[in-house]
């Protein structure tokens, strides 16, 4: 009964709110606002920045919408990845063209800062910095004998040629290449550590006799050292690293998604369902699975099926996705981000020495534990 009370009160103040042009049923705990922000088409990507501004994909359109409501173009056509920078000045929109994609920055007002053609379909856009973007692309050429998928990354500043390097090339079998392009192409996830010297990534692997899975692994930027770390199904849910960067969230659309350890893979932690799209709270405080949001392990609210949903930068709230329209979800009191270590320089040392397998992930741990000679 109460969360009946809750659901229909959470209705009614977005109707109240909109005029009934847009609600979100929802179940909320008392302290929780919800704001219709922006229009947004079902199925595209959004993102939120640091200083309140969202993008959004509206009647085919970049959109750029303050919480004032005011609304600016960003990009004409619709855009198969949206990503802020980490400070919130800078959007990097990715634009199918054709056989390649246009990978455009631009700042709050709309403006282009850079350009850059990119050939094949960009399917994730993280960034390392604020100055470093970072696309996962995907490139297929089709033979008699099956399919050729080469994935690669590109970091690009915004003005010199992207570096590119391949990140995985695989020979796809006839029946497997036939697949749906929508999960076809839907296998190319990457996270950025929050010390950025990492990339968490999927790649596809189709091995003989047996069904097509992703490969999860990890690969430090410095060295290009890394292993696979785990697997997941095909058209699985998208990785995130945990706040302290020494383990990944796996969304998964069937399985039990769960959190592995890094760099051995092992599992620590499982969530009681399924999520193609998981969302990670700044401090890891709140969890967002499938709909349902859950905080230090208690679930606290619901969304309805068919949402996604994506925390603020600053924790303050969830930008989520449905129907046409994007919400603001205020009210929660997440903890900051943890800080970077104060001898970051050696603790990139040690990552990169790890990456390269010249010390074991005991020895990186145990020199983590030592202090530092004081003078």
């Amino acid at each position: 009964m109460k969360n009946l009370v809750l659901t229909l009160l959470a209705v009614l103040v977005l109707g109240a709110l909109t005029g009934c042009a847009a609600t979100l049923p929802a179940q909320l705990p008392a302290g929780f606002q919800v704001k219709p922000v922006a229009r947004a088409d079902a199925g595209t990507p959004f993102d939120a920045s640091r200083n309140g501004t969202f993008a959004t994909v509206s009647n085919g359109k970049v959109a750029l919408t303050d919480t004032q409501g005011n609304s600016v173009n960003a990009a004409d056509g619709g855009a198969s990845a949206l990503s802020f920078s980490p400070g919130g000045e800078k959007l990097a929109i990715a634009l199918p063209a054709a056989d390649a994609t246009l990978l455009r920055i631009v700042n709050r007002s709309g403006g282009t800062l850079g350009e850059t053609r990119i050939p094949g379909r960009v399917i994730s856009v993280a960034w390392r910095s604020d100055q470093e973007v970072l696309a996962g692309v995907l490139n297929v050429r089709k033979f008699s004998f099956g399919s050729q998928m080469v994935s690669r990354l590109f970091q690009w500043d915004g003005s010199a040629a992207p570096v590119v390097s391949t990140l995985n090339d695989v020979t796809l079998r006839p029946q497997v290449a036939k697949l749906p392009e929508q999960l076809l192409y839907n296998q190319l996830f990457i996270a950025v550590s929050p010390f950025r010297d990492e990339i968490a990534f999927t790649s596809l692997k189709d091995p003989p006799l047996f069904i097509p899975y992703l490969k999860v692994l990890v690969r430090n930027l410095e060295t290009g050292g890394g292993k696979e770390v785990g697997q997941a199904q095909l058209g699985a849910g998208k990785l995130l690293y945990t706040p302290d960067g020494e383990s990944l969230v796996i969304g998964d659309k069937e399985n039990v998604s769960h959190r592995i350890s890094l760099p051995d893979g092992k599992e620590v932690e499982s969530f009681p369902g399924a999520a193609i799209n998981p969302a990670l709270s700044p401090s890891g405080e709140y969890l967002l699975l499938d709909g349902h949001l859950y905080r230090k392990g208690k679930e606290i609210a619901t969304f309805p099926a068919g949402s996604r949903g994506s925390f603020l930068p600053d924790g303050s709230g969830i930008a989520v996705s449905y129907q046409g329209q994007l919400f603001l979800i205020s009210g929660l009191h997440d903890g900051p981000a943890p800080p970077l270590p104060a001898d970051l320089d050696r603790v990139l040392k040690l990552r990169r020495l790890r990456s390269q397998g010249l010390i074991t992930d005991e020895e990186y741990r145990k020199q983590l534990e030592r202090k530092e000679p004081t003078p």
